[in-house]
């Protein structure tokens, strides 16, 4: 594939698909919330089409947080092989614009492949059909637990949550064991419809991710930018190829998993949208971004994603997992990661708000900031390199 940045590059046709609705949406219409009257009649057709027999719908209500997705918790009470049964149910719906459009087909595939191999939810139904609930939605079982201990303070996107000294140890032993657990995955033995199949010893995985940020940055820039320009460039002259490819979440950090707080027992592991088969060290790389992590002031330890040190996570990760972790390759997606971030955070979200794609405009212009601090950083790694220097 050409090393060329602004050259037309090959997209996976359900991130296509998905990237193609919000520019359909742009100038056209305003997000607008769901209204609960409205959602429960939509519920009940969509669930008349895929549940057998009579059932019924209760305690339909909005639930807080989701980051950029609408949330809402309901009750289906239903018979199955001659026996009642009720099931507390999370249904995630998307609004126009999202930081960066994703496939609820693809979600809907790895949940599919992961459960019972690493805490997840346990996925009911998925459709990428707006028309049916009145955006892509996904339902799935609800897993109690917390994103943070109760007395840490309530940060945008679950960005920057801290877990103290107590829970600390106990949740990361579990989260770099979880990681491991889905690096190790055999995706090769899934369907994986909503899914291209990356050659290993290639590029191909980073190819398609590249060309998806890119595809977000041109939709949604207001300016060009000249750090944007010259990592984009960057990035593609030293893409190193896959060794191994894995499943890679794409957005495992701090925040975006559940616990017991008294336990300490992570009881679901969530933000599923963003995964895609690659890189391990994409995941690591992301864990240790600054934006998520903590810093002791006293000794100036930094706890990446507030939870373990980068030595005792990539020596933890190599003995669960028995794969290598290669520190020049972290450093290259590192700077993908922030690019990603980048992306994300100084272009999609703050087009959205002015679109009105979504029902975070505040949210989104707010964390705009995060995005002007990975400028600077990523800055500090490439615009000292000559182009095409190794990664």
């Amino acid at each position: 594939m050409s090393t060329d940045p602004w050259a037309p590059h090959h997209l996976e046709p359900a991130v296509a698909a998905a990237l193609d609705r919000k520019r359909a949406h742009r100038g056209t219409t305003t997000y607008v919330l769901s209204q609960l009257d409205d959602l429960a009649a939509r519920l009940d057709a969509f669930l008349v089409r895929r549940v057998d027999g009579t059932f019924s719908v209760r305690d339909l209500e909005r639930l807080p947080g989701g980051a950029s997705k609408e949330q809402f918790v309901f009750t289906l009470d239903r018979v199955v092989d001659g026996e009642p049964r009720s099931d507390r149910l999370v249904l995630r719906m998307d609004p126009l614009g999202s930081p960066v459009e994703s496939s609820r087909r693809r979600e809907a595939d790895v949940l599919r492949m992961v459960h019972g191999v690493l805490p997840v939810p346990e996925l009911h139904w998925a459709t990428d059909d707006a028309d049916e609930l009145g955006a892509p939605s996904l339902i799935s079982e609800f897993v109690s637990g917390v994103t943070g201990p109760a007395d840490a303070p309530t940060t945008a996107s679950g960005l920057g949550v801290t877990y103290g000294p107590r829970l600390r140890p106990v949740l990361a032993e579990q989260f770099v064991e979880h990681l491991a657990a889905l690096h190790t995955v055999d995706w090769s033995a899934h369907e994986l419809e909503a899914f291209e199949r990356p050659r290993p010893g290639t590029t191909d995985a980073l190819d398609w991710r590249l060309a998806a940020i890119d595809r977000a940055w041109d939709d949604d820039a207001f300016a060009p930018h000249p750090t944007v320009a010259l990592v984009r460039d960057w990035l593609w002259r030293n893409r190193p190829t896959v060794d191994t490819v894995s499943v890679v979440h794409g957005d495992y950090r701090n925040g975006n998993f559940l616990f017991d707080e008294k336990s300490g027992r992570i009881t679901a592991v969530l933000d599923w949208e963003l995964t895609y088969l690659g890189d391990r060290h994409h995941d690591l790389a992301y864990i240790m971004m600054e934006g998520w992590g903590e810093r002791d002031e006293a000794t100036g330890t930094f706890w990446c994603s507030a939870l373990v040190t980068e030595d005792d996570l990539i020596a933890q990760y190599e003995a669960r997992s028995g794969l290598s972790v290669d520190r020049e390759r972290l450093r290259y997606y590192l700077v993908l990661n922030m690019y990603w971030a980048i992306v994300a955070l100084t272009a999609a979200l703050p087009r959205n708000a002015a679109e009105e794609l979504t029902h975070l405009a505040v949210m989104g212009n707010f964390l705009t900031g995060l995005g002007t601090y990975y400028i600077d950083r990523v800055n500090e790694i490439v615009a000292t390199e000559p182009i095409g220097a190794p990664a």
